[in-house]
């Protein structure tokens, strides 16, 4: 299991095809993962555009849409004991 006490930073962008490759070469190995998003609009904002967003379109469009993707910041965690192993495999 992986928690804050012994998971260690193997990769972090802001492409997700990049992060999905990274994560897909774990996953085939073996090796436990975790993926965070974060992204530096709050959810508040995002919240008021879904709302203008239903009012002037109609139904709506996500706020998540509304956002460049650049806006996302992935992060992959592995356990401390897998780092130097999914390093090697992920070529990073």
């Amino acid at each position: 299991m992986i928690n804050v006490f012994n998971r260690k930073i193997l990769f972090q962008d802001v492409d997700a095809q990049a992060t999905e490759k990274v994560w897909s070469t774990l996953r085939e190995n073996g090796i436990k993962y975790e993926v965070a998003t974060k992204t530096h609009t709050s959810s508040f904002k995002r919240m008021l555009t879904q709302r203008q967003n239903m009012r002037f379109n109609a139904g709506g469009i996500p706020a998540s849409m509304m956002e460049h993707p650049r806006d996302y910041l992935y992060i992959v965690y592995v356990n401390k004991n897998d780092y130097e192993r999914a390093k090697s495999l992920c070529d990073l």
